[in-house]
């Protein structure tokens, strides 16, 4: 299994932190990025706590074949996270996210370990390149087809615990995976309600880092950097709405995510490198003024290669200001 990277799949991936979680547009009422929450096109803040748990049934390995689970195993990842964003210009914003992270590890031979700590974090800057909300009721002319397109880039910081040092015995116990990450993301978006469609796409490189300990052993030093990671996202939605004036909104999701192959001393491994697909499902509520929204997802990965299997539940709730 690869639980270094678990952290950022989860935070990065299929939901990381964000508003509406892609389930509501963007320019009208905020949405989620692996560069941290995006605010709404006229507010000035929000903030975002989810709680998700990230469950393990076996791997697949790099010919893509399915590994079950050992036998009494229960493997899970649980965290809270904390997001916020700021508006700093009529087109510019900031973001983050901080992760709480408890791994509850129980092992076919009766062990068991449960490891609580911080887990990697990351800020990030969007430009939204469109002036007015882009959200419509009808087309009445080709205007009305403009979508909604946001750039922006992403540092994560290594502030969880990895297997790069003293403080965990197995790679199942870390928290982050040790490295920066530098993402270049694009999303872009359109509603014409009661229908909503997105795409994502992200592109990653992890920065190089030296390397003399491995889970509480020293080894000989060598430099090793992660493969570039490319995250590509597709929405699709549709929005109730209620008779009180608020929404409820559900998206179905496919996402997919590649990383390259690890590099030791500048040499690439061709035994690394790695490959999931998975689905989504997201509800989400948003009050008649839209400043509070609760969501609830569900995503499972459904293929894979050099990874886990892995189903990640959801739970969020938001305030823009």
């Amino acid at each position: 299994m690869n639980m270094p990277v678990s952290i950022l799949k989860v935070a990065a991936a299929l939901a990381a932190a964000s508003l509406c979680g892609n389930t509501l547009a963007a320019s009208c009422c905020g949405g989620g990025a692996s560069g941290g929450v995006i605010l709404p096109k006229f507010n000035q803040a929000m903030w975002e706590m989810s709680l998700s748990q990230e469950a393990y049934d076996g791997s697949w390995n790099q010919d893509g074949d399915s590994r079950p689970a050992s036998a009494g195993s229960d493997l899970s990842k649980t965290s809270l996270t904390l997001s916020y964003a700021q508006r700093i210009s009529d087109n510019w914003q900031l973001s983050g996210f901080i992760p709480l992270v408890q791994n509850q590890n129980h092992y076919s031979g009766g062990e068991q370990t449960d490891v609580t700590n911080i887990g990697d974090g990351q800020i990030g800057v969007w430009y939204e390149t469109f002036e007015n909300v882009t959200c419509v009721y009808q087309v009445n002319s080709w205007q009305s087809l403009k979508p909604s397109v946001y750039l922006g880039a992403a540092l994560t910081l290594p502030t969880g615990v990895s297997e790069y040092g003293d403080r965990v015995d197995n790679s199942f116990e870390t928290t982050g995976n040790g490295f920066y990450r530098l993402d270049a993301n694009m999303l872009i978006e359109k509603t014409i309600y009661p229908y909503s469609v997105s795409w994502q796409a992200t592109y990653g490189q992890h920065l190089e880092r030296p390397v003399n300990e491995e889970s509480g052993k020293a080894v000989t030093p060598y430099d090793k950097q992660l493969g570039d990671r490319t995250l590509h996202t597709f929405s699709a939605a549709y929005t109730f709405f209620l008779p009180n004036l608020a929404m409820l909104n559900a998206t179905l999701s496919h996402t997919r995510l590649d990383q390259g192959q690890t590099k030791y001393d500048g040499v690439k491994d061709p035994s690394s490198g790695s490959e999931k697909q998975g689905l989504g499902l997201t509800l989400s509520y948003s009050s008649a003024v839209r400043d509070w929204i609760v969501k609830l997802g569900i995503s499972q990965a459904q293929s894979g290669k050099g990874v886990d299997k892995t189903t990640v539940s959801n739970l969020g709730i938001s305030h823009v200001y």
